[in-house]
Parts: structure tokens; C-alpha cells; sequence
């Protein structure tokens, strides 16, 4: 039998994503220790609908590679962890700074926990958690 994952009924991902005017990409991936998913100048098109980015835009994401739906935050909250004192000192500067969750099922029902754990890990970080959901409501 074919993994969840695999067959398509869940995808999701984390990310950490910061905004905001001149950013610094590379000092921003450096300090951070991870290569970013994206990157966007202000200006530039952020996709074949003509929308233009109105700030930078720096973001590393984690994507799902089982069913738990937390299980990117995990990984993404172990990468940046060490580096921690970073990301405030970006939020401390202006910078909007979020991480965000992002789940989809092709399941009627999405349940899941974010251990309390994890939760304080979050919470260290000192910036805004993102979650977004979406569920096709029983396709399968």
C-alpha cells in the first residue's frame, strides 16, 4: 500500500519567512545556515499573474515527506534553533519575521496535535506562527 504522502492525499510544508525593505540575502542565509527556498527583490514578479513583490522576500521552507502534519515544523525549528538570536535581532529591526505551517488533505477531517514541546520551541523564537489549512472535504 502507498504512503499517504506518496499517493497524493497529504502535502504540506514549514517555513521561516522574512520581509522587508534591502534585505541582505546572503548575510540572511549565512547567519542562518540554510539556503533559501526563494528569494525576491522588491519589484520583482512574483508569478505568471503579474503580481510584483512589494518588499523583499527571504524564505526557507521544509516540505512534508510523511503524514504528520507537524513533522516539518519540527525540522524546521531544529535547523534554525542554533541560530535563534538571529531571527530576533531581525525582528528586533523592523523586519517581519514569521514561521508558518501549511497543510493540505484531500481527508473531509484534518486532526492534529502540536506537542507542547514544540510549542515552547516556538514560542522562543519570539516571532508570529502561520497556519494555513485547506482540505478538500472527502475527494478520496
Amino acid at each position: 500500500m502507498k504512503h499517504p504522502v506518496d499517493s497524493g492525499i497529504y502535502s504540506g510544508a514549514a517555513s521561516l519567512t522574512i520581509r522587508g525593505e534591502d534585505l541582505n540575502f546572503d548575510e540572511i542565509s549565512k547567519k542562518l545556515n540554510v539556503q533559501p527556498t526563494k528569494c525576491l527583490k522588491k519589484g520583482e514578479m512574483i508569478s505568471s499573474s503579474g503580481a510584483i513583490m512589494s518588499t523583499d522576500f527571504w524564505t526557507y521552507k521544509v516540505k512534508l515527506k510523511d503524514s504528520n502534519p507537524v513533522s516539518p515544523l519540527m525540522k524546521l525549528i531544529f535547523d534554525l534553533e542554533p541560530n535563534m538570536g538571529y531571527i530576533h535581532h531581525l525582528s528586533d529591526i523592523g523586519y517581519g519575521v514569521s514561521l508558518r505551517l501549511y497543510y493540505q488533505s484531500e481527508a473531509a477531517q484534518i486532526y492534529f496535535e502540536i506537542p507542547s514541546d514544540l510549542q515552547s520551541l516556538i514560542a522562543k523564537f519570539k516571532v508570529r506562527l502561520e497556519v494555513s489549512i485547506l482540505s478538500w472535504g472527502g475527494a478520496v
